[in-house]
């Protein structure tokens, strides 16, 4: 598996580990991320490549500067089933909405599972690819992210469209 860094005009580097031009995991700013996930999953070697494939490279600038939905291979084999649901689910949240943890869960056929879906968002080795950002708490509440905490989640939000004002 390979890494690299991506950079964008939205939010500065974005690292990125990959098998050949399928992202398995990606992080906003920090490398050592993208180490620790590596090792965690006993990935090895975990090789610095300077350039990104063309293809991914373009693929995540356009969707952090221009916004565009990223349609590529995502590499979510590890996930369970349930996981994966929840992923794919997540990934088809329009750019510029949000659902619930209860929303994904009815639609997914699990409408008892919201925490279950907050754990498996939790997760997500793929943040900016497959937006779990849109993933909101009943009651406006915003909810963590677990790439760049509650903060950046809302900044996401924002730079979408949503009216953040609106979440507590």
């Amino acid at each position: 598996m390979r890494w690299s860094s991506v950079t964008t005009r939205g939010l500065g580097a974005v690292f990125v580990a990959y098998i050949g031009a399928c992202p398995f995991f990606v992080a906003l700013g920090a490398f050592e991320e993208v180490r620790a996930w590596a090792q965690r999953l006993a990935i090895a070697p975990l090789i610095e490549d300077p350039e990104a494939p063309r293809v991914l490279r373009t693929a995540l600038q356009a969707v952090v500067d221009r916004g565009q939905h990223y349609a590529g291979p995502v590499g979510v084999v590890r996930q369970t089933p349930f996981q994966q649901a929840v992923l794919a689910a997540t990934r088809a949240i329009p750019r510029g909405e949000t659902r619930t943890y209860g929303e994904v869960a009815a639609a997914i056929g699990r409408p008892r599972s919201a925490r279950a879906v907050g754990s498996a968002l939790a997760a997500n080795p793929l943040p900016l690819l497959i937006p779990c950002h849109r993933v909101v708490g009943a009651g406006r509440r915003l909810g963590h992210y677990s790439d760049g905490g509650p903060g950046m989640k809302r900044r996401l939000l924002a730079w979408e469209g949503v009216d953040v004002a609106s979440f507590s």
